[in-house]
């Protein structure tokens, strides 16, 4: 009877673990995309290709686009990384164990 009690409660504490583990993850793919896939422990090469997209993407639009366009055409041009951005928290927030 005590054993039981001590599994169950074990499994409670495993369950929110993970829910934390994965809130924390989603909030931290928000500032920075592709870390919350290494935070939560999986899909490691999606978190890798999700970062690099996004710092690349960001270094040829600060370094390339925004000083030779428009900044009305440079926030269009800004819409990619956005997209990036918002796909890798949905991925990070549908990640199962």
């Amino acid at each position: 009877m005590e054993h039981e009690k001590w599994l169950r409660e074990l499994d409670e504490l495993k369950k929110a673990h993970r829910s934390f583990k994965k809130r924390v993850s989603v909030i931290l793919n928000l500032f920075i995309p592709g870390i919350g896939f290494f935070i939560y422990g999986s899909a490691h090469l999606k978190g890798l290709i999700s970062f690099v997209l996004f710092v690349t993407y960001n270094y040829l639009f600060f370094e390339k686009i925004a000083p030779n366009t428009d900044p009305g055409v440079a926030a269009v041009y800004y819409i990619p990384a956005v997209v990036i951005w918002i796909v890798s928290a949905a991925m990070v927030a549908s990640l199962d164990d």
